[in-house]
C-alpha cells in the first residue's frame, strides 16, 4: 500500500536562534546586576575606610588633648595630618561647657581638599 504522507522533517534536536539570543539576554541582565552589587560593595567599603581613618586621626587629636599637663587653650586649632598614605585636615575646638571648670573638646576632620565631615568626636576634662 503506497502512503499518502509526505516525508516528515527529521526532528532538529537544539536550540533556535531566537532562544539563544533570549537566554543570552536574560544571562547580560541578570549579569549586570550582579556588577551594580559589586560596584555599590566596593565604593561602601571605600566609604567605610575614609571614615574609620578620619576618627583614628580624630581620636588622636582628643588623646593629645586630653593628655597634656595643662588644659588646651580656648579656641580653634587646625592641621593636617598624613595617615594611611591620605592627607587629612582636622579641626580642634576648644570652649568651655556649662559648667566653667570643665572644657568641652571637639575634634573634627576631613579628607584634605574636601568639605564633607567623615569624622566628629567630642570629649571633656578638667579645666585646671
Amino acid at each position: 500500500m503506497a502512503s499518502d504522507a509526505t516525508p516528515a522533517r527529521a526532528k532538529e534536536d537544539g536550540f533556535s536562534l531566537l532562544e539563544v539570543v533570549v537566554a543570552i539576554a536574560v544571562f547580560s541582565l541578570g549579569a549586570l546586576a550582579v556588577m551594580n552589587v559589586l560596584g555599590e560593595s566596593t565604593r561602601a567599603a571605600v566609604a567605610d575606610e575614609r571614615r574609620a581613618i578620619a576618627a583614628i586621626v580624630a581620636e588622636n587629636r582628643l588623646a593629645e588633648a586630653m593628655v597634656t599637663t595643662r588644659p588646651p587653650m580656648t579656641g580653634v586649632e587646625r592641621g593636617n595630618e598624613r595617615a594611611l598614605s591620605r592627607s587629612w585636615e582636622w579641626e580642634v575646638r576648644v570652649s568651655v561647657s556649662p559648667e566653667p571648670r570643665i572644657l568641652r573638646i571637639d575634634a573634627i576632620v576631613r579628607e584634605a581638599g574636601n568639605s564633607q565631615v567623615l569624622a566628629e568626636f567630642s570629649s571633656f576634662r578638667a579645666a585646671s
